[in-house]
């Protein structure tokens, strides 16, 4: 039997951080999703040369940073330019997915973030539905493979992931075990280590911050069912409608 790590695994890079391709997976009618089309992604400013040499050699059309300003200019992305990909960014000024930020003043007890990030991800569906919106519209359009990225690779990557998948027809349980091996691949104590990385919390509060908890997820799903009418009419208000999908099913899968 295939394993999900198996299934998603985490592209061979020494500076990449939870960097991996989305293919593999199975959806509800028995498709694959393809490899090599669709990867997600944390900062990529720790890449070797070594690195950036791989990944323009997967022929990715596109990258779309749905990072901040203030993040993107601390980790820049310098590897597209070279390679001649369409890098894509987006200036905002909402916090949600932003890590820091939710440790800015008191940050509380470990309970308190927990539950903070819980309602965050209710939030990055409005906040980000623009990114997301575009994303999809550069995958529908044959703008492919596509790495789209956060910082951490967890919370917007996380759930635009969730959003992609969902489209693609993949069932839930394993949009989460996709979602959850953030926990098995990104390894945090790099960007931790930085003198700029702003992370100065007690390390129990920090946990919850920086994992990938299925409830968290869960709460996208509540969140869309809740307050957008289910996963098929957001995806029809960020332009996602049946022929869409139709047309990233044909693309995407095998």
């Amino acid at each position: 039997m295939t394993t999900t790590a198996e299934l998603s695994p985490l592209l061979p890079l020494e500076g990449g951080f939870n960097l991996r391709d989305m293919g593999g997976y199975a959806t509800a009618d028995g498709r694959i999703v393809r490899r090599g089309m669709l990867f997600r992604s944390g900062v990529m400013s720790m890449l070797t040369e070594a690195d950036e040499r791989y990944l323009a050699g997967l022929g990715i059309a596109t990258v779309c940073d749905l990072r901040r300003p203030g993040e993107r200019r601390r980790d820049p992305t310098r590897w597209c330019e070279p390679a001649g990909v369409f890098y894509w960014s987006r200036d905002f000024t909402e916090s949600s997915g932003v890590l820091g930020e939710l440790l800015r003043g008191n940050a509380g007890s470990a309970e308190d973030v927990r539950a903070r990030m819980i309602h965050l991800y209710g939030e990055i569906l409005v906040d980000h539905a623009p990114s997301y919106r575009f994303l999809f519209e550069r995958i529908a359009a044959g703008h492919v493979p596509l790495l789209f990225n956060c910082s951490a690779g967890k919370d917007r990557t996380g759930i635009g992931a969730m959003l992609i998948l969902s489209a693609l027809g993949v069932p839930r349980e394993t949009i989460v075990e996709d979602y959850l091996l953030t926990n098995r691949y990104a390894d945090f104590s790099r960007l931790m280590d930085r003198a700029d990385a702003g992370f100065a919390a007690d390390a129990a509060v920090m946990r919850p911050l920086l994992a990938a908890d299925a409830d968290y997820l869960a709460a996208a799903f509540d969140s869309l069912d809740r307050d957008h009418g289910g996963i098929d009419a957001y995806l029809g208000s960020i332009g996602v409608d049946a022929p869409v999908r139709a047309r990233l099913q044909e693309m995407l899968l095998d």
